[in-house]
């Protein structure tokens, strides 16, 4: 017992005792500071900052440079010159590009009107500038009228497709967590409210889309009539069978996590499909890259030393 407790067996015991005594001190430090650092996170997601972001000048930026626009197509709008069928069609096609008619719907006729009147105007003093003659002038000037009547749909619709796409990705996996949440009890507006405050990092679109029909769910007295506008406000696929399941869950009492968990399944091999399809047209699509680029390539590298040496051959023997 006297030689452990000796003057040359007692440091290193003590040393191996401070040694685990820091440890522990900083497991609690790090363990309180990664618990602090937590909160503080949890504290600045609720709470938002008072100072303003650069997203927020920068929305606010493009509003002020919009609003000569909307000005102009809420002039239009009340004419003659733009129907009803026009503008509820106008406002189809920007509710499915994931925007909100009420603001885009006159600032994308202002947007068209400038248009159709500026493009050929360019087009005109383009054509007067480079000095063109009248049949090229002509031309100039009627692809501007094209690109002013139509571009700003092309446009719309290129929106439309990007939205859609977004929408794709990220719906069967808003549909599992719906299943999760609807195995947990929650009901269908807690469900979707806590999916979209879960999805808004990843896929902001369809977080706006699930919480602008919670809103309407809670809103609306006819829990079926919001589901229609969800359906219809996208002109999605996913999104129409979405509200049928769920119309068909509160008409007919069906489960709700048993409905989702099958639309999931559905929605994941639609996407399996879709990647089949993409896979299968792959061969087709390389078909013209490789006549075009690499047969002449392969045919010059096979033939060209032959051809070279025939022409060698014939030179030689013709006399000089």
């Amino acid at each position: 017992m006297m030689e452990i407790i000796s003057e040359g067996g007692i440091v290193p015991i003590l040393a191996v005792a401070g040694a685990v005594g820091l440890a522990i001190l900083a497991a609690i430090l790090l363990a309180r500071g990664a618990e602090d650092k937590d909160m503080a996170s949890r504290v600045t997601s609720v709470v938002r900052p008072a100072t303003p972001d650069l997203t927020a000048s920068a929305l606010a930026s493009g509003a002020g440079a919009a609003a000569p626009f909307r000005r102009l197509g809420e002039a239009l709008r009340n004419t003659a010159l733009v129907s009803e069928k026009d503008i509820v069609d106008f406002q189809i096609a920007i509710a499915a590009a994931g925007l909100n008619p009420r603001a885009a719907v006159p600032t994308f006729i202002g947007v068209k009107a400038v248009l159709m009147i500026a493009l050929p105007i360019c087009a005109y003093i383009y054509a007067t500038l480079s000095q063109f003659d009248a049949p090229r002038t002509t031309v100039v000037v009627f692809i501007g009228i094209l690109l002013g009547v139509f571009g700003p749909n092309l446009f719309l619709r290129y929106l439309k497709g990007k939205h859609e796409e977004t929408l794709r990705k990220g719906l069967p996996d808003a549909l599992d967590l719906l299943v999760v949440t609807a195995e947990a009890g929650l009901g269908i507006e807690t469900a979707l409210d806590r999916v979209a405050r879960e999805i808004e990092p990843n896929n902001r679109p369809l977080a706006i889309s699930f919480l602008v029909l919670v809103q309407e769910l809670r809103m609306l007295p006819d829990r079926r009539q919001a589901l229609e506008r969800f359906a219809e406000r996208s002109n999605f696929d996913g999104f129409k069978r979405l509200g049928a399941t769920l119309s068909q869950t509160l008409k007919y009492g069906t489960p709700l996590a048993q409905a989702l968990r099958v639309l999931a399944a559905e929605m994941r091999q639609d996407r399996m499909l879709r990647i089949e399809e993409k896979a299968i047209r792959l061969p087709a699509l390389l078909v013209i890259p490789l006549i075009l680029f690499i047969m002449p390539a392969v045919f010059i590298a096979l033939v060209g030393p032959s051809v070279l040496e025939l022409g060698k051959g014939l030179f030689s023997g013709m006399p000089q």
